[in-house]
């Protein structure tokens, strides 16, 4: 990957949906260079699709909250994950370090709805949790300068 590929990507990433002859003459290189960086990126899977940006508020699903687990049935964590994968609210799964095993990222329509989601989570049997609410986004889903 060049400067070339890490400007496209840094483009891309601010409006995927954008027509690639604007990206084109934005970073004032041939329609034909980029098309064919693009598909090589994607090829090599270091681009993999678009994302759409949600008004999570606007979609009725405005609370957040990131749900610590520490793991205390006996099983893998990918096993663990599969499992979460029942629960549709929870967008995210990370295996971490330290004190807990995985981190969750929910999404619920209100305080009462995300009780229900813990509750559901509770019942997996998976151990011991930490719930914090997200008070406010500031930002997120940025990319980070891609250096070479």
């Amino acid at each position: 990957m060049d400067d070339l590929d890490r400007r496209i990507i840094q483009t891309l990433s601010r409006d995927a949906r954008q027509p690639l002859s604007r990206v084109a003459e934005e970073l004032d290189v041939a329609q034909t260079t980029l098309h064919q960086r693009v598909k090589r990126l994607e090829e090599q899977g270091v681009i993999r699709g678009s994302r759409l940006t949600i008004d999570w508020e606007a979609a009725g699903l405005p609370v957040v909250a990131l749900i610590s687990i520490e793991m205390t049935e006996r099983g893998s964590l990918q096993q663990a994950a599969d499992r979460l994968t029942e629960i549709p609210y929870v967008m995210s799964c990370f295996a971490i370090t330290g004190e807990f095993d995985l981190m969750l990222v929910i999404r619920a329509r209100s305080s009462q709805h995300l009780g229900e989601i813990l509750e559901d989570l509770r019942n997996q049997g998976l151990g011991r949790s930490r719930t914090v609410v997200v008070l406010n986004t500031f930002f997120e889903y940025r990319t980070p300068p891609i250096e070479g």
